[in-house]
């Protein structure tokens, strides 16, 4: 299902091609992104060679000049700069098509002919037009073959093997590009950079070593130069070492958080090709690390796009580039077979590389920018050049204006910006850009081993596995001919081009009401997962469940895979007939496993009863070693696992794989099988959750990887999941309670985050008794203490109660720590804390106010509007207390101001946030694009043991508000530049009132000023806006509150430094300081101390200053109590607590020469530091007197 909606959003997406506004476009885009006429800008970040960029206006598409790159033949002419329009490009005005089609094919006519750009000019949109004229090399035509038997496609790979034997530093790319142009020079130039002085270290981490060792090893194959193997072979060991689940993050971590698995395919793939050709290499790499990790992205081959990270299949046609990647894997794959293109590698390698002729539709598209999809998927097509020739045609010449905008005028390549395409990377960068572009000139002459060249001398071969997943009918899904959709018949994709059989092309025709039920079957039965899955969305659409049944029965697994994705959609409750079919899938040894995954997660549709003789067939999948299949069953297991004939057959099975389980993917599938159990008998109930309770305990220490891959912070993740699974049990959290305790004896309330967002009522009466008093004693003390790196909260919770200073935000305080402490309290049931309006009612705030559209022009949807912009004449001192706006022209009126499309609205959008409420009717309208307001207010005392904050409503959501800047008694208070971004929705905008602000609100009457921007998108004009003042009762505070957190929290110390060991598995508090709450008094530390010097240790130190790092900066006075001058470092003995930074600190009285010293541990424990780091010591003298 997951499929087939993610297909059907693109055929959506489609259809916004074929309705491109007719103003412009006379035939549909061929690709999307295109620039849209309706935009107020469209951008083309590099016209090629030409040396300038674009922005494209309204009336579409007015070019306008956005740069002028310096060094380039435009700028040679010194009359070109950024804001001048462009009339013409020699005659031509953008009309028609593509805009960035056109422009490229514009490069190729110039360089074909004189090479003269003739540029009409104007300077402003209404003044004449000049011509400025300039050339640029003359390049010669495309032939019909390019880039084979092409004197242009020659000239630009010289230009640019040219561009790269000249820089001084190589980024990614640049050597494996040098190496496939075949040309001496370019191998010498790469001997120089490689021969000897790689070393033994390695590449780095999966990103680098999959990005730059596929060049050191086709390097080697070529030249078999031995100096290059430590460097492979230190990359191959240090893959091991990182690798775990069966691939890589991007750096080599192990962060199961990432993406929900910790995972990223993106880096591994490359890393997987440099494996395998390592072994090519003769390089003696792990057998298990080259198997799992290669079974482990096979697995994708033909069955859609490669996941993000550890997943299933995606749907749909964007990859960012992962499915050509895997194309060029699976040919490192054939190479090292010693089948060679008779192995199933090389099928499955077609298959993958064909899929870029069907995605190429969604050009750009992908997260981070698209441009990173296209460095692979164009030249992955091109290893089907000879097996599909027009196709490869076909994708060549409709994409080469691509190419020709991406050239520089020095040679050198990198994406324009523009339709989603961020960046313009060339080799500059030293990212994965721009020297992997130019590829698709060189991939035909088949001079690198991943491009097809011949095995070399130097070639090692090696038995993969003869069919790393599935069965020989799994072989099917990589056939690159169409399935018989009846005897005889199957499509004819022969003739595919990219204007009539590239995906958008297919999508407009099966979507067509007139698609016939012929047309629906073949496609039905396409080479392409995804033109199968979307299919199968429209026959499910239409109703047309005979289809679905004749595919179910089809001969060819693509036909029964394809019925599979529409059972979803037949007649509900399922049919024995339809249970049949796929229960015979599943028995069937010789199936598809990509057709028995699919039918056994729609038996989650079936009964009971018709599952009932089948139940050792999914317990069959259960134990399979593949999570996928394993997940798949225990989709199947659904209708079974709370049916009182079967759950003690089944729910201790899926207890046992979860008490064993390392792939988080499987994490939901586990919790979605507890959740059934809510609705069970109790006896279910009760042995669910005793199994689910049995195997939290069963849950290893420390899960592990093959090579070492520290996996601690995996294990708290996936026992953090079988918690969550348990919790979901009916009783679970009680049970959960218990079992934890064992686990975890001296943590007050493990997994806390489950109870404090559970519904209390889940709780059995024992529990719900005990959490406010576990909250108030144990969490609420152990919140104050603990805090984000690298400091507790201590500090930032007292400057926030006492409001002594402004806050200051920063990486690791974005908001107050004080919210989340009254949500505790809150959770206790204590709202004695909460924030509540303070002074004028909300809605009774009557302001003076003026609009206005400035004069300084800003076209909508471009972007934020906050700017300086001229004020109105008169109204400079608009925000002063003395301001007349009566005389100024001002009007009147109450908050909230706004407007939706120039109308009062009820509510701006749904919104239960208090501190915006945007979804309040707008009171006064915003009429223009800039507001000023001012206003005088009464406010009742400001109290201590309170806090006060002034807000900013209307705007607490993504894309929400604009800019804004408010005064207080005509001093600037607060000032946003932008509005509402990405991930900082659902949160105040807000100035937390200081006491150096207290007195402009206790002078009688206040003058609070603000301004501010409508929001003015592309088709939406839109604002809610309101100011306003809170206030909230603090917390308790005080010293004692400040010590009993410190008995909570262990503390870093020399210990633990000792332990942080990265090939040692340890607990983050193993090794910690924990202060028992006591003071013990110390004769020989009482007293003041002030800093004489630094050392590295004590026997370092000299009297006579001669030893460590001077300084006297550090003073400090030891009273009694464990009282020291900074009520956030107390001292018992012979240890320091620094509060702040939660930090236990050794100190060492000594007498030398008869004065009194003091050695202090000077902190900075961090596990980057490693075990054998030695704290510096910070040496004290007594002060006498």
């Amino acid at each position: 299902m997951k499929h087939i909606l993610l297909i059907i959003l693109a055929i959506g997406l489609s259809a916004d091609l074929t309705t491109a506004k007719e103003s412009y476009y006379t035939e549909p885009p061929l690709f999307h992104f295109f620039p849209n006429p309706d935009a107020s800008t469209n951008t083309i970040g590099r016209l090629g060679p030409i040396g300038l960029g674009l922005e494209l206006r309204k009336p579409a598409f007015t070019m306008y000049i956005s740069n002028v790159e310096v060094g380039s033949p435009a700028a040679a002419t010194g009359k070109l700069k950024k804001g001048q329009m462009i009339a013409s490009i020699n005659g031509e005005v953008l009309k028609g098509i593509d805009p960035r089609v056109q422009l490229g094919n514009l490069i190729t006519q110039i360089e074909a002919a004189d090479g003269v750009v003739r540029l009409m000019i104007k300077d402003k949109s209404k003044s004449e037009a000049y011509p400025v004229e300039f050339k640029i090399p003359v390049r010669g035509v495309y032939s019909d073959t390019w880039p084979m038997n092409c004197t242009k496609s020659d000239a630009i790979v010289k230009e640019m093997s040219a561009y790269l034997r000249g820089a001084d530093s190589w980024g990614w790319g640049a050597a494996l590009f040098l190496l496939s142009t075949g040309e001496a020079e370019d191998l010498e130039a790469v001997r120089q950079r490689f021969s000897g002085k790689l070393g033994d270290k390695g590449l780095g981490h999966p990103w680098s070593i999959g990005y730059t060792g596929i060049a050191v090893c086709e390097y080697y194959l070529r030249t078999g130069d031995e100096s290059v193997l430590p460097t492979i072979k230190a990359s191959c060991d240090y893959l091991l070492d990182r690798m775990y689940n069966s691939s890589w993050m991007g750096r080599g971590g192990a962060s199961f958080r990432y993406m929900g698995g910790g995972h990223l395919n993106a880096a591994g793939l490359h890393a997987v090709t440099f494996l395998l050709m390592a072994k090519e290499c003769g390089v003696d790499v792990d057998e298990h690390l080259l198997n799992d990790t290669f079974r482990h992205l096979y697995r994708y081959a033909g069955r859609g796009n490669v996941a993000y990270g550890d997943q299933m299949p995606e749907g749909g046609m964007t990859d960012n580039g992962k499915v050509g990647k895997l194309t060029f894997l699976l040919q490192a794959a054939t190479n090292l077979a010693p089948k060679g293109q008779k192995a199933v590698y090389g099928k499955a390698r077609d298959i993958s590389a064909t899929k870029g002729f069907y995605s190429t539709s969604w050009l750009f598209h992908g997260h981070t920018g698209g441009g990173i999809g296209e460095l692979w998927r164009g030249s992955a097509m091109g290893l089907v050049k000879d097996k599909r020739p027009k196709q490869y045609r076909s994708f060549m010449d409709e994409r080469r204006w691509m190419y020709e905008l991406a050239r520089t005028h020095e040679g050198k390549f990198g994406w324009a910006d523009g339709q989603n395409v961020g960046y313009t990377t060339t080799h500059d960068g030293n990212k994965p850009g721009g020297n992997y572009i130019p590829l698709i000139y060189t991939l035909p002459r088949k001079q690198l081993r991943i491009f097809g060249a011949p095995a070399t001398k130097y070639s090692k071969t090696y038995e993969l596995s003869e069919r790393a997943w599935g069965t020989a009918a799994d072989d099917v899904f990589y056939s690159l001919e169409a399935g018989e959709y009846a005897p005889g018949k199957q499509l004819d994709i022969s003739k595919e081009t990219i204007r009539n059989g590239a995906s958008q092309a297919i999508f407009n025709r099966i979507k067509k009401s007139d698609a016939s039920e012929e047309t629906l079957l073949g496609y039905a039965l396409h080479i392409d997962q995804g033109i199968r899955a979307s299919t199968m969305g429209q026959i499910s659409k239409r109703g047309l469940h005979h289809l679905t049944m004749q595919l179910l029965k089809s001969n060819d697994p693509r036909g029964r895979h394809s019925g599979l994705l529409g059972v979803g959609s037949l007649p509900k409750p399922m049919s024995d007939e339809v249970a049949g079919l796929l229960v015979g899938m599943i028995e069937d040894e010789n199936e598809s496993w990509w057709v028995v995954m699919e039918a056994l997660k729609n038996l989650e549709g079936a009964s009971a009863d018709q599952l009932e003789s089948h139940v050792a067939a999914i317990q069959k999948w259960l134990a399979h070693d593949d999570w996928w299949l394993q997940a798949c069953a225990m989709k199947a297991a659904t209708p079974l696992v709370v049916d009182k004939r079967f759950y003690k057959q089944l729910i201790p099975h899926i207890a046992k794989r979860m008490a064993s389980n390392q792939r988080p993917g499987l994490n939901g599938y586990f919790q979605s099988i507890a959740g059934l159990t809510r609705n069970a008998d109790a006896p279910i109930q009760k042995f669910a959750k005793e199994q689910f309770a049995n195997a939290y305990a069963d849950y290893p220490e420390v899960i592990s990887a093959p090579g070492g891959q520290d996996m601690s912070s995996g294990t708290e993740y996936m026992l953090r999941s079988v918690a969550g699974t348990l919790a979901e049990t009916p009783g679970g959290l009680d049970a959960l309670y218990e079992v934890a305790k064992v686990r975890f004896p001296d943590v007050s309330l493990p997994h806390k985050d489950l109870y404090l967002k559970a519904d209390m009522s889940r709780l059995g009466p024992k529990l719900k008794g005990s959490m406010k008093q576990i909250i108030v004693e144990d969490l609420i003390p152990e919140y104050i203490g603990k805090g984000n790196h690298p400091e507790s909260n201590r500090g930032y919770l007292i400057n926030e109660a006492t409001s002594s200073e402004p806050l200051k935000w920063n990486y690791y305080y974005r908001e107050p720590r004080m919210a989340a402490l009254v949500e505790l309290y809150q959770r206790a049931g204590v709202d004695d804390y909460n924030w509540h309006d303070f002074g004028p009612k909300w809605k009774d705030m009557q302001w003076q106010y003026f609009t206005f559209n400035p004069p300084e022009k800003k076209l909508p949807g471009t972007g934020t509007r906050y700017r300086k912009v001229t004020l109105p004449q008169g109204m400079e001192d608009w925000y002063q207390a003395d301001f007349d706006a009566q005389k100024a022209g001002w009007k009147a009126g109450k908050q909230p101001f706004g407007q939706l499309n120039g109308k009062l609205v009820d509510r701006l959008r749904g919104c239960k946030l208090d501190f915006c409420r945007c979804d309040n009717p707008m009171h006064t309208l915003w009429e223009n694009e800039v507001m000023l307001m001012n206003g005088t207010f009464k406010f009742p005392p400001f109290k201590e043991g309170h806090r006060y904050r002034l807000l900013i409503g209307g705007m607490s959501h993504v894309h929400g508000g604009d800019g804004f800047r408010v005064y207080v008694g005509g001093k600037q208070m607060l000032e946003r530049s932008t509005g509402v971004g990405k991930r900082q929705g659902a949160k105040p905008l807000v100035y937390y009132i200081d006491k150096e602000w207290w007195p402009d609100f206790q002078q009688g009457e206040t003058t609070i000023a603000a301004t501010s921007f409508l929001r003015m998108d592309e088709k939406t004009t839109r604002r809610h806006f309101s100011v306003w003042l809170q206030e909230m009762k603090v917390p308790p505070m005080d010293q004692s509150v400040i010590l009993n957190s410190a008995t909570k929290v262990p503390m870093r110390s020399a210990g633990w430094q000792a332990m942080q060991d990265p090939d040692r598995n340890v607990g983050p508090d193993e090794g910690k300081f924990v202060w028992d709450g006591k003071f013990v008094a110390n004769p020989k530390v009482q007293g003041s101390w002030v800093q004489l010097a630094t050392v590295k240790s004590i026997d370092e130190f000299n009297p006579e200053g001669k030893g460590g790092k001077q300084s006297s900066s550090l003073k400090i006075t030891f009273n009694g109590q464990g009282a020291t001058h900074d009520g956030l470092i107390i001292w018992s003995d012979k240890m320091m607590l620094n509060l702040r930074k939660n930090e236990a600190l050794k100190m060492t009285p000594k007498t030398i020469k008869g004065k009194e010293y003091l050695f202090i541990e000077a902190g900075g424990f961090h596990s980057k530091h490693g075990p054998d780091w030695q704290v510096p010591l910070h040496v004290m003298q007594r002060k006498q007197g």
